[in-house]
């Protein structure tokens, strides 16, 4: 745990020392705050001038705010362990104490603990449609948990960072499961069943039961040991 504690502070340093990742840092309160700001604007503006409400998808914007929080850590993440595949710092990092599981704990498994209170938090200053904590907490915790295998997903398919941010702009694929579950009634939704996404509009939509809280997390660690152990692979 000590080594672990340690990568994870020179990560640290060289994300301050990074303008592009020090950017996404405060991403996720700023785009909490457009979302409680433009959307309900453009609500009165459509709903004055067309009577076309968006009060029916303040649900669907909440997931997508939800989704969205912990992407941005998940970003950081994936962007560091590439710069230091490219460097090579990740070779002499496999050889120390703080090897395999551990390196990755201290690269994505604590900066997504992170990721998973400040979730809770924007979501809760900023939800449209007065969310319940329990849903709060369950559906940031899946998003969360969506967010670690999307990170290792870019970490053990790029090749190098510019790879990583070709990738990271198909990370919006992993919303389809929310989008689609708003417009695609039971049960032809279920096709999307193997997305997260899928089993945290599930929550926003029906609120928090057993079922469902527990297929988004084996989703999210089915998702999570494939590209996890595709990435120790490669890195071996």
């Amino acid at each position: 745990m000590k080594h672990t504690v340690k990568l994870f502070q020179i990560g640290l340093k060289q994300i301050l020392k990074d303008g592009m990742l020090i950017v996404l840092i405060p991403a996720p309160f700023l785009a909490g705050i457009f979302f409680k700001l433009a959307i309900p604007f453009f609500n009165t503006v459509l709903t004055s001038e067309f009577s076309f409400p968006l009060t029916a998808w303040y649900g669907l914007a909440d997931g997508m705010l939800i989704c969205l929080a912990p992407l941005f850590t998940a970003m950081i993440s994936a962007f560091l362990l590439l710069e230091e595949r490219d460097e090579g710092l990740n070779a002499f990092h496999q050889i120390t104490p703080a090897e395999g599981y551990s390196y990755l704990a201290a690269r994505i498994g604590l900066p997504m603990t992170g990721a998973f209170i400040i979730t809770i938090l924007v979501a809760a200053a900023f939800n449209l449609s007065s969310l319940s904590f329990g849903v709060i907490l369950s559906s940031s915790l899946i998003s969360s948990f969506t967010s670690i295998f999307l990170a290792m997903m870019i970490v053990s398919v790029a090749g190098n960072r510019v790879e990583g941010l070709a990738l990271s702009k198909l990370m919006g694929i992993s919303f389809l499961g929310l989008i689609l579950i708003w417009f695609i009634p039971a049960p032809y939704s279920y096709f999307m069943a193997f997305l997260p996404s899928f089993w945290i509009g599930k929550i926003l939509m029906d609120g928090v039961n057993v079922f469902t809280f527990a297929f988004g997390v084996i989703s999210c660690f089915l998702w999570i040991a494939f590209f996890t152990r595709k990435f120790l692979k490669r890195v071996q």
